[in-house]
């Protein structure tokens, strides 16, 4: 992108010739606290609307664009945990798992853009999620999931830079705090209980939290509190995994391909259907229904002690600990058509039908695997955190303040199993479309390729489990096959596990100075180090001779497969749908044409199949050294901020100018694989064996600077509006798992072909960088309404990732652990995959807020309010066209053009209630590169709104009862491929949930 507003390096000489003036700004100056002192934490307010003008007020008073949560607004809105109660915040919009938010975006930007301490202190947080939703976090976007959104009274979120704000958030910083006893007086105790349904899974679960406080005349106290809840959501619906192009006149390097690297997948030729009409037609790689069940514990305890001896000094500990532990048990029923040329599978085409994108839209298909799959997945998350701060006038003009903290974060996923009935030798058909019946398409032989048109987000399925083409059945015939289990045997026994450690450590100390009535200067220091490892195990390795260091065979997860008959027999393992205590079709509207449905679902038995072979030498997981990796960051800095009151033109301006310097260093350690065999699984090779772990470690390591300079300004042009100012230059570093130096490698034999190294870009890969400017305007044109317009431009590096063909030597691949055995290194020629920095491109948007109580309406009306905002951004990013290399102007990974919140709420006396919808706009999650044997480029999540309700009847003072309800609309969660045509890859829907609960104080 080459339109610009400015170049960098112009906007940090615009802000310095700006400091350089300001003398002649100090003649005019009166005294001033900034807004970051101006917000204090005085939370007992009254009502929704009693919160909104608190935060209103924070709002107006501020330098810079910053928007507040207080706790009457926090702890009573129908807000699973943070991210949730985010969501209302303009410019928020988030991205779900399980029914509830997970990450979140800001103006537009993705969640790695989004800076987030709790209680002032940088904070780590990872989870897992679903495979629908993303695997376990190895970014830095942070999963709010893990939060109760009781355990916080106050979320401030700043979208402009300051100097004195941390580094690290492009789209802008989120600060989480929690309760304080100073916030209450004398003692205090408030509990909140309830029972929470969803109507999928059919189930209701506990919910509730607790707070007591103790304050002695505000020189010392002591505030405890704990949330707990249990969760069971299932999600249920149709899935493919990805799509893939038919391309069987594939040659190595011919300009005609469809696909980069030779094709894994293809349909066989038969009757009129031939490879020529076939070619570059699409087809779903894995059709399916599934089944996400998923139950989850969250518990959060916070303790906070503040004291103060004398009235200049007071101190604060603030300890929190969260724990999120999910289950996750998932179903699927699938026919297999993917990776079939490896395997030497044929699936014949009998009856093709496409649309007008070339979609197979629905298809007779012989041959084919149907594989009936049962996972679980275990994870637990947990978050703990101390910090201990203060603050101290040590004169009347100088303020001292300081912050020293330590923090861990810890993702266990001590198992992901997943057994696997197949059927072979199948025939399957499916329809995307309303007007054709799988059923019947089942017994026909197409004469041509038809037409068909993709109008169903549900699509129809006719399984007949190992029979061969040209059989007639009845949907009942074709149950009876279904469920009957001699005609599948085991087929899969997966085990994975993985563990991700972090942890962080944070200093800063503060300085404000009031060199007179009108300027008051600021300065300070901070260090901080995160430090995180990752180790993954599975059972995805190779029979191995170490003496030849060649492996053999097919996957350890695959060996069931040899298994004498008898041992592996589908009679052992298969189980109803019912009897496994599942059902499926209490939010997804199955299509009365499909065989599929909650009746005729022939699962796996999952604790039967575990008995009988956890023991096996084929289900030990071992470690995966090509992904482990430990990470250490250490980021120091110093700062400089004026802090200035003045008038202009007979008006207040204020605002504050300054700089941060920073000092960051970076080491990336991965296994040596030159210690490591073949498969990638065993230690010990050369050198490795006379260690005591068989390897070693190789490190990298990178430093740089940066400074940041800003300003920040807010005049009032009349007393009613308020215009704002911002330049800023801002950095948000690299995700997590990108500075890591580890590689992923495909080595080609008879089976698969493609050679593939896919490295990690490592600590030298430089932050994202952004020259940026903010310019709002907002009239506070009545009591407690505004309405506010703000726009905004960032020019920001990127990242991408780059592809390049080489040929290396044996000793070159020996350093990268790769050994071809006897074939000639010269003859093979890899495709090497890295991710690397990229020029800036710019990022323009706007931001609409309108928010009033309807007080100037006649009764009831004037008893109503509405609290609205709306943003719009156009990040557009040149990525180049994996197959043509053609460059392409697409909008960012996970940037939402347009995204907005309405809440319409109601209060009189002691009855309120609100509607709150949230809407995203479609985004791209990601831009897949990966997958050049399947040709898929891109994937990302349809639009998607929600619509929750929340209502409270105050009983007495102290005693209050309450009804929400969460997805109102059952809205689906629906991801796509592909940036030309969007195929289906999941339509998920999650159902409704409603709690019924009572809060109380004493």
């Amino acid at each position: 992108m080459t339109n610009k507003a400015f170049l960098p390096g112009k906007l940090s000489l615009a802000i310095w010739l700006a400091l350089g003036s300001g003398s002649v700004v100090a003649q005019q100056q009166q005294e001033t606290k900034t807004a970051t002192e101006q917000d204090v934490e005085v939370i007992q307010v009254s009502g929704y609307r009693g919160s909104l003008s608190l935060a209103l007020s924070a709002k107006r008073e501020a330098v810079g664009s910053k928007e507040t949560i207080l706790a009457e607004d926090l702890g009573k809105f129908p807000d699973l945990n943070v991210a949730d109660s985010l969501a209302r915040i303009p410019g928020v919009a988030i991205e779900q798992d399980a029914g509830e938010g997970r990450q979140i975006s800001l103006r537009g930007l993705g969640a790695t853009f989004v800076k987030t301490t709790i209680n002032g202190m940088e904070s780590a947080s990872a989870g897992a999620a679903t495979d629908a939703s993303g695997g376990a976090n190895k970014s830095r976007a942070f999963d709010f999931n893990v939060f109760a959104s009781e355990l916080f009274t106050q979320i401030d979120v700043n979208k402009t830079v300051a100097a004195e704000l941390e580094d690290g958030g492009i789209s802008g910083n989120v600060n989480l705090q929690t309760a304080r006893p100073f916030q209450y007086q004398d003692s205090k105790f408030a509990y909140n209980l309830n029972a929470r349904y969803n109507d999928v899974a059919e189930e209701v679960t506990p919910r509730g939290s607790l707070m007591f406080s103790q304050n002695w005349d505000n020189k010392f106290g002591v505030l405890v509190s704990a949330a707990y809840s249990e969760g069971l959501v299932q999600s249920e619906g149709a899935t493919t995994v990805r799509w893939s192009v038919n391309n069987p006149s594939w040659v190595k390097d011919s300009a005609d391909n469809l696909l980069t690297a030779a094709p894994v997948t293809q349909l066989s030729p038969k009757g009129v259907y031939t490879n020529e009409n076939m070619e570059g037609i699409w087809l779903p790689r894995i059709p399916r229904y599934s089944i996400f069940n998923k139950q989850q514990d969250r518990l959060g305890l916070t303790a906070a002690f503040q004291y103060q001896p004398t009235d200049d000094l007071l101190l604060n500990l603030d300890v929190l600990q969260a724990k999120l532990d999910s289950t996750m048990d998932e179903f699927q029923y699938s026919a297999l058509l993917r990776g079939n040329v490896s395997s030497k599978t044929s699936i014949y085409a009998e009856n093709l039908l496409v649309d007008a994108n070339n979609t197979l839209v629905a298809a007779t298909l012989s041959g084919v695997p149907i594989r009936s799959e049962a996972r679980q997945d275990v994870s637990n998350s947990d978050f703990n955190q101390m910090t201990f701060s203060g603050d101290w006038h040590a004169t009347d003009a100088l303020k001292i303040s300081f912050l020293a903290g330590t923090g861990k974060s810890d993702l266990d996923i001590p198992y992901q199993r997943t057994f696997g009935l197949d059927s072979f030798n199948s025939t399957f058909a499916y329809s995307y479309d309303s007007s054709i019946d799988p059923i019947s398409l089942l017994s026909q032989t197409g004469s041509s390729i038809g037409s068909a048109s993709m109008n169903m987000n549900m699509p129809s399925f006719a399984f007949a489990p190992a029979q061969a083409f040209g059989g007639s059945y009845s949907k009942e015939q074709l149950q009876q096959l279904m469920l009957d289990p001699s005609l599948y045997s085991l087929g899969l026994v997966r085990n994975r596990s993985q563990q991700i450690n972090s942890e962080n450590n944070n200093f800063s100390l503060n300085f404000a100075y009031e060199l007179n009535d009108e300027l008051t200067l600021k300065w300070g220091l901070n260090h901080r180090t995160f430090k995180t490892a990752n180790v993954q195990y599975d059972n995805g390795w190779k029979v191995l001779n170490t003496s030849t260091n060649k492996t053999s065979g097919d996957a350890a997860e695959a060996l069931v497969q040899k298994l004498p008959a008898a041992e592996r027999a589908g009679a052992l393992f298969g189980i109803s749908l019912a009897d496994a205590g599942q059902h499926f079709g209490n939010a997804a509207s199955i299509p009365g044409n499909s065989t599929l449905d909650s009746n005729s679902w022939l699962t796996t038995d999952y604790q039967k199949v575990y008995n009988a072979f956890s023991a096996a030498d084929f289900f030990v997981a071992k470690q995966r050294y090509n992904a482990t990796y430990d990470i250490e960051e250490k980021v120091s800095g110093v700062f400089v901020q004026l802090d200035f009151k003045t008038e202009l033109a007979g008006k207040e301006l204020r605002g504050n100018i300054g700089g941060r310097y920073l000092d960051n260093e970076n080491t990336s350690g991965i296994v040596n694989l030159d210690h490591i065999y073949a498969d990638g699984y065993t230690a010990g090779r050369g050198a490795g064996a006379d260690l005591a772990d068989g390897y070693g470690w190789r490190y990298t390591n990178s430093s740089n600077k940066d400074f940041l300079p800003s300003l920040n300004l807010a005049y009032d042009l009349t007393e009613d509006v308020v215009a704002r100012l911002s330049l800023a230059k801002a950095i948000t570093r690299p995700a997590i798992a990108d500075l890591a130096s580890a590689i992923k490698v495909n080595t080609p034999d008879s089976k698969d072909p493609t050679a593939t190294i896919e490295m990690g870009a490592g600590p030298t890969l430089m932050p994202y960088e952004s020259d940026q400017i903010d310019l709002a305007l907002e009239w506070y044109f009545d009591d407690e309404a505004l309405l506010a317009l703000s726009v905004f431009y960032k020019d920001i590096t990127g990242l991408s990732k780059g592809t390049t063909s080489q040929v290396f030597s044996r000793e070159q691949l020996s350093q990268l652990g790769i050994d071809l055995g006897d074939t000639d290194p010269a003859t093979v020629t890899w495709e090497v995959t890295q991710l690397m920095n990229t020029p800036a491109e710019g990022v323009r948007g706007a931001e609409f807020i309108y928010q009033q109580p309807f007080s100037f309406l006649p009764e009831p009306w004037n008893r109503f309010g509405i609290q609205s905002n709306l943003t719009w951004i156009d990040y557009m990013k040149d990525l180049a066209d994996p197959l043509t290399d053609v460059t392409l102007s697409l909008l960012a990974e996970e940037t939402s053009r347009l995204a907005y919140n309405t809440t319409l709420y109601y209060e009189h006396g002691d009855f309120s209630a609100r509607f709150s919808w949230n809407f995203r706009e479609r985004y791209i999650k990601e831009y897949l590169d990966k997958y050049k044997d399947e040709g898929n480029f891109g994937r990302g999540y349809e639009d998607k709104g929600q619509l929750n309700f929340s209502s409270r009847y105050k009983v007495s003072k102290n005693l209050s009862v309450s009804f929400e309800a969460i997805n109102l609309t059952n809205a689906a969660t629906e991801q796509w491929s592909d940036v030309y045509t969007s195929r289906p890859v999941e339509y998920l829907l999650t159902g409704r949930q409603f709690l019924v609960g009572v809060r109380g104080t004493f």
